[in-house]
């Protein structure tokens, strides 16, 4: 698929808003602008992150703040754009430690000593390195961090501040974030095709490792983004403090103590067309912390607990009238289905998700592309089984779907096809 560069354009952008395109689209277009991208390896990564529930991080023991990369990070004419996740920011920067950083794909690494307006964070005068997931070196004044992640990659480095500039209305934002200046330390390396990380974790306290999320450090209790398909020509935005949309289904974001960072939502019935999908009530209800659903960014593919699965899979079999390939996809998929040259479109059945009840308002149905992801001709069933007893939403099922996160209001809107 190819298209025009000159004619893709930006969205209409609210104020404290960037623009947002797949990257996909843009490598095939040899177009380098803002990107979102999941790619199976780091996927595949941060679902393992998530399933362990800890980190092998050194010399840090803020384990919700260990999250891993997703979303990938490109650079052109002047602008960084990220992955969205959870976490903290973090950079590549330049200069690095002699040899110590990637050579990035696409993108310019973020050099500091040519920006007027940086600022390395002196952890000796200044707070913001007083939590342990920090370590502050006096003599250097440095406010140092070790990083490793499940899949062996690696990052060191310390906080620094710079501005932001948020185009749609030229406003101005001082954030600090992770400078990294060594990052092929590890048994794992980085892909190249990215060069940081936005973290949209949770607005929290000061005495919260996760403090330098965007929303923390901005004041924002509500932001929004859609992530675009691959085929969308137009980009979307991430904003904050602005609903853009006015339509959507509405979740409840549930508080979890566990993991103060993530956006617990009321998931209530799950159906394949007009068959419930059986569960115990338990399950989603926020009653049981190491239960529960929460939406992720950072994941492309959802999660279902291994029994659950195993009954949604076999329902949503019954009701494909068309012969299931007998073998996995890539070690991983277990329901898929071959594209038969010259027929029609193969249809599949939709997944209707349910939050607070069953009711036309609290429904967010799922449909073709949403529902399985097409592997080189074969079309897989996009959920998958894991270990935990949690349900994860990922990005496969999100994908064209605004999302707007209320926390003053406590609410998760979902606006389907807001950016396609």
């Amino acid at each position: 698929m190819t298209f025009d560069i000159s004619n893709l354009k930006d969205a209409p952008m609210p104020p404290n808003s960037v623009c947002v395109y797949h990257l996909d689209l843009l490598e095939k277009s040899k177009f380098k602008d803002l990107v979102i991208h999941s790619s199976p390896r780091s996927e595949s990564a941060r679902a393992t992150f998530l399933s362990r529930g800890k980190s092998s991080v050194s010399n840090l023991s803020g384990i919700y703040d260990q999250i891993l990369k997703a979303t990938h990070v490109t650079y052109y004419q002047g602008h960084y754009v990220a992955l969205f996740m959870l976490g903290s920011e973090r950079w590549q920067c330049e200069p690095c430690s002699p040899n110590k950083c990637y050579k990035q794909a696409f993108n310019a690494i973020y050099k500091y000593t040519e920006s007027s307006t940086y600022k390395k964070l002196d952890c000796v005068a200044e707070s913001g390195c007083s939590n342990s997931v920090f370590q502050c070196n006096v003599d250097s004044r440095l406010c140092f961090y070790t990083q490793t992640y499940d899949n062996g990659e690696k990052t060191i480095g310390f906080l620094a501040t710079d501005i932001i500039t948020f185009v749609g209305d030229n406003t101005q934002a001082r954030i600090t974030f992770g400078c990294g200046v060594n990052l092929v330390s590890g048994t794992g390396q980085f892909a190249n095709t990215y060069s940081g990380i936005i973290a949209l974790g949770k607005r929290l306290s000061s005495r919260n490792p996760g403090i330098y999320s965007l929303p923390s450090q901005l004041g924002s209790n509500l932001f929004a983004l859609c992530l675009p398909t691959a085929e969308a020509a137009t980009g979307s935005f991430l904003t904050f403090n602005k609903a853009p949309w006015v339509y959507g289904t509405e979740a409840k974001i549930l508080k979890n103590r566990q993991e103060p960072h993530y956006y617990y939502v009321n998931l209530y019935k799950i159906f394949i067309n007009d068959e419930e999908i059986p569960v115990d009530p338990t399950w989603w209800n926020g009653q049981k912390e190491d239960h529960g659903a929460f939406v992720d960014t950072g994941t492309l593919i959802s999660r279902f607990p291994h029994d659950y699965y195993i009954i949604f899979r076999y329902a949503f079999r019954a009701q494909v009238h068309y012969p299931l390939y007998q073998h996995s996809i890539g070690g991983v998929f277990d329901t898929c289905y071959k594209e038969i040259e010259g027929e029609e479109e193969i249809q599949f059945p939709s997944v209707r998700l349910f939050f607070g009840n069953v009711s036309v308002t609290q429904e967010l149905r799922l449909e073709q592309d949403r529902v399985v992801k097409d592997i080189n001709g074969y079309y897989c069933l996009a959920f998958l089984p894991w270990d935990l007893k949690l349900t994860l939403i990922g990005t496969q099922q999100l994908q064209g779907t605004g999302l707007t996160f209320d926390m003053k209001n406590t609410v998760l809107t979902f606006s389907v096809d807001a950016c396609d």
